[in-house]
């Protein structure tokens, strides 16, 4: 799949957002060859739309995404330490609940990237494993992301 291919685009009137990055590298590169500039945005309060939100300090931390639920839920991200052997862990034990009904599916949809993976914990348990995505539309999640705002080029 093309980097470009899994980007989200917002039009708005003067510029466009766009969002699902997977790296910070393809971000800055992706600003530097649109002149677009690095913001913040969320996806809150149930939004199809990301509006400006800086609540994740994502571009200080160099974080592409953060996901926000409600106190009692965890979030470990793909990229923090320990998350594959996690991963791991629970792959095996959903084969052995599940008598080996395919549970690779969850890490391994192509349409995922590496980096957009989560698992989600519930009083020290699984909850799930999912990403950014899901946790927007089945868990009424708040979802901020760092993207790039593009101005509309004037075709007067």
């Amino acid at each position: 799949m093309d980097k470009n291919e899994r980007l989200q685009r917002y039009e708005y009137d003067e510029y466009t957002v766009v969002t699902n990055f997977e790296t910070y590298q393809d971000i800055l590169d992706y600003a530097a060859k649109h002149n677009g500039e690095l913001i913040e945005v969320g996806f809150t309060d149930g939004s199809d739309n990301p509006m400006p939100n800086s609540e994740a300090n994502l571009i200080a931390e160099k974080k592409t995404f953060k996901v926000g639920l409600d106190p009692e839920y965890k979030v470990l991200y793909s990229y923090e330490e320990g998350f594959q052997e996690m991963a791991e862990e629970i792959l095996e034990e959903m084969k052995k609940i599940e008598n080996d009904v395919a549970p690779e599916d969850w890490l391994s949809d192509q349409n995922i990237a590496t980096g957009d993976r989560i698992i989600v914990l519930k009083d020290g348990e699984v909850n799930t494993v999912t990403t950014r995505e899901r946790i927007k539309f089945l868990m009424r999640g708040n979802v901020y992301e760092l993207a790039v705002k593009v101005p509309k080029v004037n075709e007067a």
